[in-house]
């Protein structure tokens, strides 16, 4: 029925049997039933044979003929996702110059590749090779295109996840193709594949990589308009040690896979790099000296989770967050937006204050209709607004609802089948569809929008020049019975249909803000050739955001709570950053910078001295600032965003940001105030040693080690040897902490 030929097994006969390997004592066995073979079967087809070859030689990527443009006028879609728009362009077009009935040897179609005639891409196929027999084949049988038959639905790799150990190791790849006839195909030899890091596995040949080095990559493999992507892992041995005992599921996943790739998670960190962290991250403050006192001398042995629960309680949770949330939904005083941003500052903290049920706030945005002054959900919708023309722009809003409710980019899909994933143009107009009758008018003011849904409007398809009807991704289509509008439809597929992929991408959202990357990485990049790190691990957090009723204090308490969270960043055995799959499997915390507004706040909060801003009170954070207006420069040059585009902040460190740290009048002047917090230690009567104690406690979270203390006292009293007052030199030992790489990041 069949017989192993290498590493491949081919049919002989219809029937079933078993196939049995053994390896150094190990057996394993699998169950092969080979069907029915149609007599067509030796019939060679367009959509299955002539796209693969045209895949595997290159000819329909981004870079030739599948590009947008095409090259020298014969375009292909790419990677064969529209088999007819080929055929047509292969059979038809041009006055059908590229193939030759009569004489099928004499077609330009074979003639190009084998550099029978001269070839941009070069000579990619010999007339000996299987490939160009295929092709010719093809054409001797009439080039008929044969797509009513069976379709490819989907591919898929083996192994899905490898981890090799040791450069050199070698692993063979097998890709299946599911047809949408039930059947399976090998199609190893009819894909082209794609090394996400060379780096770590070589390029394919022979239909296997090699470990080259040290790292994490993803392999691709298109045929078709499908793709299908592999997880592969290199290290350089496969240590056995023991784990802690975990806290919650977060920890057992995590600290399963680095046994599996034999990496040591750092050891816990201490109390006061804990606390200092846990302050940051939740509530983007520093803790007072008096804090982490009472931290330091509490002795409970569950005083972590205390603390943690009641920073959820604080105001300056909502606020910290919120700086958060107006970077995913931008909101921004630019071009785009208006002056009603500030109702959506509010009713964004309410959200967050609140607790309020994250699939409530997304329904009402997603369905949001009126004046955005009175009903600022509306204000989701403004960044898609042509603020010259006034008018609501389609292709802006479609790609903001993906990447924020169901963390898929598809903006790529507007122009051009999607290059990266399953998606199709016609995937995009159908999306869009759903927005097709939303609408904008403006009010009694310049600045006031109202929303509402219009009973008539369509999307019309760029190429094809129809309307297109409402689809959604998964290829379903609404029901709009009982007066439904297309945006209520939207809304529910997205929060009912699709509710675990929608509770994905938040909860993925909010774990790259603890741990500066996200289980799947980018975090708003969800497809079928992006795997997740841990994807047991991000499924389950999924499922306890829907169980709590979609609520972020229960995601923020469970994951803050976890071990993997209050990992050390770093030891004096092992400094970190040297290796990446330290972070990306979260074997530790990564360092991060502190965003613009923590890091003005904790210089307030160091200095003693508050930062003024035009028009608001003292006291107020750059936080609880409306749309920027009378922020300083400060802010900018430390990466807080137009909020214009999508996407994280920057936080690369810049030559701007050291010479403002170290000039601007921000520092400058709190370090110089007379009444800043020198003047209050000065005045307790404490000696030099307890005031650098205290400047250390305040800013960094601890106290300056013996050797730190020596060398600041040593400092101090060469200052007041040489002239200067014993307040200029504790000034400069404030400035230098302000401007140390520790105050600045998180770790």
């Amino acid at each position: 029925m069949v017989r192993v030929e290498g590493a491949r097994v081919i049919a002989a006969a219809p029937g079933t049997t078993r196939i049995h390997a053994s390896c150094n004592g190990l057996e394993a066995s699998i169950e092969v039933r080979v069907g029915e073979q149609p007599p067509s079967e030796m019939q060679v087809d367009f959509s299955r044979d002539l796209l693969s070859i045209l895949t595997t030689k290159g000819c329909n990527g981004s870079a030739c003929h599948g590009s947008p443009a095409g090259q020298a006028g014969f375009k292909l879609s790419l990677f064969g996702a529209d088999a007819a728009a080929d055929h047509r362009m292969v059979v038809s077009e041009h006055g059908g110059r590229r193939v030759n009935l009569d004489q099928p040897t004499e077609s330009l179609i074979l003639k190009k590749p084998t550099f029978a005639v001269a070839h941009g891409g070069g000579q990619l196929m010999s007339p000996e090779s299987d490939p160009y027999r295929t092709l010719l084949a093809w054409i001797e049988q009439g080039a008929k295109l044969d797509s009513g038959g069976a379709q490819l639905e989907r591919l898929e790799i083996y192994p899905a996840e490898r981890i090799l150990v040791g450069e050199g190791a070698r692993q063979p790849l097998v890709v299946m193709g599911r047809l949408s006839d039930g059947t399976t195909r090998d199609m190893t030899g009819r894909v082209r594949f794609s090394v996400a890091d060379t780096g770590v596995v070589s390029s394919v040949e022979d239909g296997a990589v090699s470990a080259v080095g040290r790292g994490l990559t993803t392999i691709l493999a298109r045929a078709m308009g499908k793709t299908a992507a592999a997880q592969f892992i290199v290290v350089d041995e496969l240590d056995e040690f023991a784990t802690p005992e975990p806290a919650s599921f977060i920890d057992a996943h995590v600290f399963a896979k680095l046994r599996r790739v034999g990496i040591r998670p750092y050891p816990p960190t201490a109390d006061q790099v804990f606390l200092r962290r846990v302050f940051l991250d939740a509530v983007g403050v520093l803790p007072t000296p008096a804090e982490i006192d009472r931290f330091i001398s509490d002795p409970r042995a569950d005083k972590r989770a205390r603390w943690i629960d009641d920073l959820l309680t604080r105001p300056e949770y909502a606020t910290h967050w919120l700086v958060k949330f107006e970077d995913w939904f931008r909101n921004s005083q630019y071009y785009s937006q208006g002056r009603t941003n500030g109702s959506y500052k509010r009713w964004l903290h309410t959200l967050i204050a609140e607790d309020r049920p994250y699939d409530q706030a997304a329904r009402e945005m997603l369905t949001a209709v009126g004046d955005t002054t009175v009903r600022p959900a509306g204000n989701f919708w403004h960044p898609a607004i042509d603020f010259m023309l006034k008018t609501f722009e389609v292709s802006k809003a479609t790609p903001t609802v993906t990447r924020l409710f169901l963390g898929q980019r598809i903006e790529c899909a507007e122009c051009h089948n999607h290059p990266l994933e399953n998606l199709t143009q016609d995937d995009f107009y159908g999306m869009a569809a759903f927005l097709g009758r939303t609408r904008v008018k403006h009010g009694y003011g310049q600045y006031r929008r109202i929303w509402y849904d219009s009973r008539e409007g369509e999307v019309v398809h760029p190429n094809k020049k129809t309307p297109v009807e409402p689809r959604f991704l998964d290829g379903s289509v609404p029901d709009l019975a009982g007066g439904k509008t297309r945006r209520q439809a939207l809304a529910d597929w997205i929060l009912q249909d699709q509710q675990l992929q929608f509770a994905r991408a938040t909860v993925n959202r909010v774990w790259f803000e603890y741990f500066g990357r996200g289980i799947v990485e980018p975090f708003d990049d969800f497809r079928s050739t992006n795997r997740a790190s841990h994807p047991e691990l991000l499924d389950e957090l999924a499922g306890d955001f829907i169980a709590s009723g979609f609520r972020f204090k229960a995601l923020h308490r469970l994951i803050l709570n976890s071990q993997a969270y209050q990992l050390s960043a770093h030891t004096p055995a092992r400094p970190g950053g040297g290796d990446p799959l330290e972070d990306q499997l979260f074997a530790r915390y990564t360092p991060r910078k502190l965003p613009a507004e923590v890091l003005l706040d904790a210089v307030v909060a160091v200095t003693g001295v508050p930062q003024e801003f035009d028009n608001y009170p003292a006291g107020t954070s750059p936080k609880e600032l409306v749309a920027r207006i009378g922020a300083p420069h400060f802010l900018t040059t430390f990466g807080t965003p137009r909020r214009d585009v999508m996407g994280p902040r920057d936080g690369a460190p810049s030559l701007a940001q050291s010479l403002n740290l170290m000039n601007g009048s921000e520092i400058e002047d709190k370090v110089r105030d007379e009444d800043n917090i020198l003047k209050r230690l000065l005045a307790s009567g404490r000696d030099d040693a307890a005031i650098v104690s205290d400047l250390y406690l305040r800013s960094l979270a601890r106290t300056p080690s013996p050797s730190e203390t020596a060398r600041l006292l040593d400092y101090v009293v060469g200052e007041t040897s040489a002239g200067r007052t014993r307040r200029r030199a504790l000034e400069n030992v404030l400035w230098a902490l302000l401007n140390s790489k520790e105050f600045q990041i998180n770790q």
